[in-house]
């Protein structure tokens, strides 16, 4: 070999060994990145115990799955996408200024920071999920654990320990998990409900029915009526949907006719007030604080949005600050003090019009994009980890729906649902 060739080849493989360096770091920070995420998807519930802020050790978790995404993000050069920027620099940008002026700034300030921090975990997750492998870990994972927690509440209200079951004596008997909630565990139950329908597992269908009455039987014990509300919704609007995607415009349009005809009939021949009432003198616990405190919710519901009018008037129209419905109400000897429990008369009434805009615009976008995702196919890789599109787009309608009776923006798996959709848009589409 001439000397000249020896040259080459010398300085070819100085110039390799980098680039298989890098190439290394990147793989490797990838698998951290995917592992981390991975963590803190299979514990969303875990919210207890509780630390400062109303922070969990599930928040924990996601700091790590920030930082492994960073060093992720760093080491490979991946070109990143971004969504929900606008609106949600709007969303944040009127709860700042509604806190500087409102009646509890620290709260308020701390609530901004939560924001942050679950727009990052947003933006980590649908950049993770840019490739079908990756977001079948993700899906597949979130899948299954909902199906382990399911499992450990009933072996909580069978044992008797509230740690797992979540009950307290302020709830009676509904079931919370570890989330504290009974209404943001019926809703963690319906999004996965639904994403279990999507992606088609467990794959052997005695399994998958199973895991569907195993879920549905642990979002009835939350007693959550909101919950029942959303799953129905999210049924109805999956199954429509599908069809569309399946047959086309006219089935579906004829699909949602007999829908709404038969849920007109439905509802014009039962009393649900009797029925309500029934349930609030059955000796059964879990139908007293479930169906039986239906009509006590929908007064409360209304009593507070009533109030939220009063409260805007009086705070102006850039509202008083993230948190502060329910102090203000206490502080006017209001009838009933709560929080504000609806995310869109609370972005009006604490963010100011400028938090509303942006929330309305978020809304937006989600339905935009949840439209992108019914008209358009999948990517063969991406089909074959989402089958049912529709799934998806009708857990984002039901939590939609959720939002109307309680304030569920705070919530990390709304979060990662939000994600979801974005991410198949941006990444999935054929």
């Amino acid at each position: 070999m001439s000397e000249a060739a020896t040259i080459t080849l010398q300085h070819r493989r100085r110039v390799a060994r980098p680039q298989t360096r890098s190439r290394v770091k990147a793989l490797h920070g990838e698998r951290l990145a995917v592992a981390m995420a991975a963590i803190a998807v299979a514990a969303l519930p875990l919210l207890a115990p509780h630390g400062p802020a109303n922070s969990g050790p599930e928040d924990v978790l996601i700091g790590l799955a920030l930082a492994g995404f960073l060093l992720w993000a760093g080491t490979s050069g991946h070109r990143l996408r971004f969504a929900f920027g606008i609106p949600m620099a709007l969303f944040i940008g009127g709860g700042a200024l509604g806190a500087l002026a409102g009646p509890v700034p620290d709260a308020g300030l701390t609530a901004i920071v939560q924001d942050m921090i679950l727009l990052a975990w947003c933006w980590a997750f649908i950049n993770i999920a840019s490739s079908a492998h990756r977001l079948k870990v993700l899906l597949s994972t979130w899948v299954y654990s909902s199906i382990g927690w399911a499992t450990l509440l009933f072996i909580g209200l069978g044992t008797g320990v509230t740690f797992l079951s979540g009950q307290t004596t302020r709830e009676g008997s509904r079931t919370a998990l570890t989330f504290g909630d009974p209404n943001v565990c019926a809703n963690y139950f319906v999004i996965s409900i639904m994403l279990l329908w999507a992606t088609g597992r467990p794959r052997r269908r005695a399994l998958r029915f199973g895991a569907y009455g195993l879920l549905l039987a642990a979002l009835l014990s939350t007693g959550s009526n909101s919950g029942m509300v959303s799953v129905l919704v999210a049924t109805v609007v999956a199954t429509v949907v599908g069809i569309e995607r399946k047959a086309g415009v006219v089935p579906a349009l004829t699909a949602s006719a007999f829908i709404l005809v038969g849920g007109f009939l439905l509802v014009s021949n039962l009393n649900l007030k009797s029925i309500q009432q029934k349930a609030y003198a059955s000796p059964h616990a879990f139908i007293r604080d479930g169906l039986g405190r239906g009509e006590v919710s929908v007064d409360q519901r209304a009593t507070l949005l009533h109030e939220s009018v009063g409260l805007y008037e009086a705070g102006g129209p850039l509202g008083t600050g993230p948190v502060s419905t329910k102090p203000r109400l206490a502080a006017e000897l209001a009838p009933f003090v709560k929080e504000a429990h609806n995310d869109y008369s609370a972005a009006l009434t604490e963010r100011g019009v400028i938090g509303a805009v942006g929330l309305l615009l978020l809304m937006s976008g989600l339905i935009v994009r949840s439209v992108s995702l019914a008209k358009t196919r999948l990517t063969p890789a991406f089909a074959a980890v989402v089958l049912k599109p529709n799934a998806i787009i009708g857990a984002l309608a039901g939590t939609m729906v959720a939002e109307t009776v309680y304030e569920l923006l705070h919530v990390r798996q709304v979060w990662t649902l939000f994600a979801i959709v974005a991410g198949l848009v941006i990444w999935g589409r054929d």
